[in-house]
């Protein structure tokens, strides 16, 4: 018969693998349950197969806390049989794994272990617009683009809400970048028509730390794609047509005005 495994001699007071959102706060405690005298308590993280130390506390030292990580890790609180660290503003380079060694006398080190998992999410939005065929008539179909995107660690998922007349799979795409968060774009094409005015189409971005549904704006399909230059067109011809008509007439005037002359001057 096997023997019995010993106790865990450090008890991880939270979650072992806990997971945060960038830009809070997260604390991790431990406390020791060896019935020997702890010397010194030090933090860890682990760091490709090492590890770094973030801070120690014993009694003779009191609270100390390395350079790289004093900015933004402090002691929430500092016994010699129970330790915790919390780190404020937590960053996507804060996801690992972390330990609490106790320095005991006689045994020596022992250690409790607990990860944590950060997450982002950032720009979620939903987009549209009118897209000109290469046909420039007036009467030619006009195209409706619509968008929805973001970004996040792991990549957000979308999905769209699609009245059954519109319904269609939608393009989409991933781009990953260095620091292991990814953008998602969804978006497909459809032809401008009153249907997207009287029906509903809503965006839905799911992710760890976020749900949200974006409604799809169609203010900005009640306008042609040129409609920006409408009312610049509009002044142009209100100002343009009455002076080409004065500048015709007064040339005409002149004209008549310097026949009348040369008659009066060479009378037959």
């Amino acid at each position: 018969m096997a023997p019995a495994s010993p106790p865990a001699s450090v008890q991880v007071m939270n979650r072992k693998v806990q997971s945060v959102q960038v830009g809070r706060n997260v604390t991790f405690s431990c406390r020791s349950v060896a019935k020997e005298d702890v010397i010194q308590v030090t933090w860890q993280k682990e760091m490709d197969g090492a590890e770094d130390n973030i801070a120690t506390y014993s009694t003779i030292n009191g609270q100390k806390i390395s350079k790289a990580y004093v900015s933004h890790v402090s002691f929430a609180h500092s016994e010699l049989q129970a330790s915790a660290i919390s780190l404020h503003g937590v960053t996507l380079q804060d996801e690992g794994c972390y330990k609490c060694i106790f320095n005991t006398f006689p045994s020596g080190a022992v250690t409790g272990r607990m990860c944590l998992k950060v997450y982002a999410i950032s720009d979620p939005r939903v987009e549209t617009k009118l897209i000109s065929g290469p046909d420039k008539a007036e009467d030619s179909e006009k195209m409706v683009g619509m968008s929805c995107s973001a970004t996040g660690k792991p990549a957000p998922k979308i999905t769209w809400h699609l009245p059954s007349i519109l319904q269609q799979k939608p393009r989409e795409y991933h781009i990953k970048f260095s620091n292991q968060t990814v953008t998602v774009i969804s978006n497909f094409t459809h032809t401008h028509s009153k249907i997207l005015q009287e029906y509903p189409i809503t965006c839905m971005i799911q992710h760890p730390s976020l749900n949200v549904t974006l409604v799809l704006p169609t203010d900005s399909l009640e306008q042609g794609p040129d409609s920006s230059m409408a009312l610049p067109i509009a002044i142009a011809l209100g100002v343009l047509v009455p002076l080409t008509s004065l500048l015709i007439l007064t040339c005409l005037f002149y004209q008549c005005l310097r026949h009348r002359r040369d008659a009066e001057r060479n009378p037959t």
